[in-house]
């Protein structure tokens, strides 16, 4: 089902993604807003996608653990460093690869200091 006033949704500062009160949304090619009835799996989610989420909630769990210091290091380090992602991206990126190299480099170009945690066990 397409809404017939988009715009107005993006007027009110709407920018509807994802899942939201039982509808799926998502922005078309044509820049419309197209919402559905959201399903549920068909199937369980395996060993393997439950793994990956629990990783995924430690490392949202790291990031909040952070003092508001060092959050806003990684922040400043991926402004400064002209990246396209948010510190956040770049922290949990860095948190899901075993290879440090990266955050270490971008910490050296931008003279910025990064609190990098114990890596998570995979």
């Amino acid at each position: 089902m397409k809404p017939t006033a988009p715009r107005l949704y993006h007027f009110l500062g709407f920018n509807t993604q994802g899942d939201v009160g039982g509808y799926t949304c998502y922005t078309a090619r044509d820049k419309g807003l197209v919402i559905y009835p959201a399903t549920s799996p068909k199937k369980p989610q395996s060993r393997r996608q439950l793994h990956q989420r629990n990783r995924l909630r430690l490392i949202t769990l790291s990031w909040h653990a952070l003092d508001p210091d060092q959050r806003g290091a990684w922040n400043a380090a991926a402004v400064r460093g002209r990246l396209r992602i948010s510190g956040y991206n770049l922290f949990t990126y860095t948190m899901l690869t075993a290879d440090r190299g990266i955050a270490r480099t971008i910490e050296h170009q931008t003279r910025q200091s990064l609190y990098i945690p114990t890596p998570i066990p995979i």
